[in-house]
């Protein structure tokens, strides 16, 4: 049986069908062919020695209930950027089409096996910053070896992308100011960068000081950018407006709320306890984590399955508390090689029973674990895992269990 009479099974090889059959024929394709395992079209083009992957998975999501002609023409588009990309461009020709991006912690790094990730760089908590090469109809993400055949650093790269964005920022500051309180939608169509904004040094701070009180910046997905006052104990429902959208988006990007700091930089808003929106800000905080850490372990527990590594990457957990926000749990299992999630508490489990004797679990704060156990991250994974096999010797669990809270 041909390729196209082995595609003819669900709904994703059906749209893959039709994508090769586009990516066949457009211009410049010598051959192109469907990697049903990576959900991805390969195209090799007459001048590229190498093929490029095409892939389906975030047109897919996209185009789901849309008509046929609209899902043709967004794989059309996809096909004709990606299939017509040029990767030999020299530095000097792309640095003024450099772009800054925030995308979460795992993008890039929860892909297919093998995959190079982009250059990116810490942002805020469990989101990253990359740089992408702006074109009319796409964004090429940069990736290592075009540092290489430009000649730079990943800091230069970085620079250049933050100075294109210097004049998007100062012309948002130059918008007509309402007075009144108002809830500010920026949607970008494709070449904005709103989201970008929060990469622009000093850029929140400068929309603070216009208004003349603090603004709460959101961005539940990659091309929305929310923008309103911080009343305190107002923000409850536009926390609960911003998960939904986070919830139900393609590309999500956070749930979190985001505030000028007191030196101009961005921070998560992070009331205190007592605060009326310090349960909301907490529970966006615990949403965004165990998000980025169910992806990460999703895509760790079946590297490893496949490669044969009997290794548990354990979730992070969030639990709820009567009257409070929730709290972050990572299960320390006894006999079990585990992968820890960094969270508030670490939970000592020993298949139905505990080291204390007692029916719950106890849990102990992860800083005390952090003194007390020597915890070190596991190498090139984001977010940060720590590995433990089975548990401490006698002394070592004494001393966790003094630690332990109620």
């Amino acid at each position: 049986m041909g390729i196209l009479g082995r595609l003819a099974g669900s709904p994703r090889d059906r749209f893959a069908k039709d994508a090769l059959r586009l990516a066949r024929r457009a211009p410049g394709v010598a051959e192109a062919r469907y990697d049903r395992e990576r959900f991805a079209i390969v195209v090799r083009r007459h001048d590229a020695q190498s093929p490029a992957r095409i892939y389906l998975s975030n047109v897919y999501s996209e185009s789901a209930g849309a008509p046929r002609a609209e899902r043709r023409e967004r794989v059309e588009r996809l096909i004709r950027v990606m299939a017509a990309a040029d990767a030999s461009e020299p530095w000097e020709s792309v640095r003024t089409r450099l772009r800054p991006v925030l995308r979460p912690v795992t993008f890039g790094q929860v892909g297919v096996a093998g995959m190079v990730p982009p250059v990116s760089r810490p942002a805020l908590p469990y989101l990253r910053e990359f740089v992408v090469v702006d074109a009319p109809e796409s964004m090429a993400y940069v990736v290592p070896g075009r540092l290489e055949a430009w000649g730079v650093t990943a800091d230069e790269v970085f620079d250049a992308a933050r100075a294109n964005l210097r004049p998007v920022a100062q012309a948002s500051h130059e918008w007509p100011e309402d007075e009144r309180r108002a809830l500010i939608r920026m949607i970008d169509t494709g070449d904005a960068y709103f989201t970008s904004l929060l990469l622009a040094p000093g850029w929140l701070a400068g929309v603070t000081a216009r208004r003349g009180a603090p603004v709460v910046a959101f961005a539940p997905d990659s091309n929305t950018l929310l923008l309103c006052d911080l009343v305190p104990g107002a923000l409850s429902r536009i926390y609960e407006l911003v998960e939904a959208e986070y919830g139900e988006a393609v590309r999500g990007l956070s749930p979190v709320g985001y505030v000028a700091g007191a030196g101009g930089e961005v921070v998560p808003y992070a009331p205190a306890e007592g605060d009326p929106d310090h349960a909301a800000a907490r529970r966006a905080e615990v949403l965004l984590a165990t998000t980025e850490y169910g992806a990460q372990a999703q895509w760790l527990s079946k590297e490893y399955d496949q490669a044969g590594i009997d290794v548990y990457v354990g979730p992070l957990l969030a639990v709820s508390r009567a009257g409070g926000p929730p709290v972050t749990i990572a299960a320390w299992t006894d006999g079990i090689t585990s992968l820890l999630p960094r969270a508030q508490y670490v939970s000592l489990v020993a298949g139905g029973r505990t080291p204390s004797g007692s029916g719950n679990s106890p849990l102990v704060p992860w800083q005390a674990v952090a003194e007390i156990v020597d915890l070190r991250p596991e190498p090139l994974l984001t977010p940060a895992r720590y590995r433990v096999g089975g548990w401490p010797p006698p002394n070592v669990l004494a001393a966790l269990l003094d630690r332990a809270v109620s």
